[in-house]
């Protein structure tokens, strides 16, 4: 969990609502929820993923699921460990 946080720092933009995730068999699932997709949150994604590639002791499969809209029932994040949740204004 802790590669994930660290992971993550300066990455959070506006944009993300939530970031949680879930490790399986030597396979990572980050799953973003956010306001809106675009290029940043595209880039910003591809950052997290290589930084937490960075930050592991081997080989790991990573795959990152974005999703658009509010981190409910229906975002796939919520089976996992949430690590960042944005105060809804």
């Amino acid at each position: 969990m802790l590669d994930v946080v660290q992971a993550a720092l300066g990455l959070i933009s506006r944009e993300v609502r939530a970031i949680s995730f879930d490790q399986d068999s030597g396979q990572i699932n980050l799953y973003i929820a956010v306001y809106e997709r675009n290029a940043q949150v595209d880039e910003d994604v591809e950052d997290l993923v290589f930084e937490l590639e960075a930050l592991q002791d081997g080989p790991v499969v990573i795959e990152s699921h974005v999703f658009v809209g509010a981190p409910n029932a229906e975002w796939s994040g919520n089976s996992g460990r949430r690590v960042y949740l944005a105060k809804e204004t």
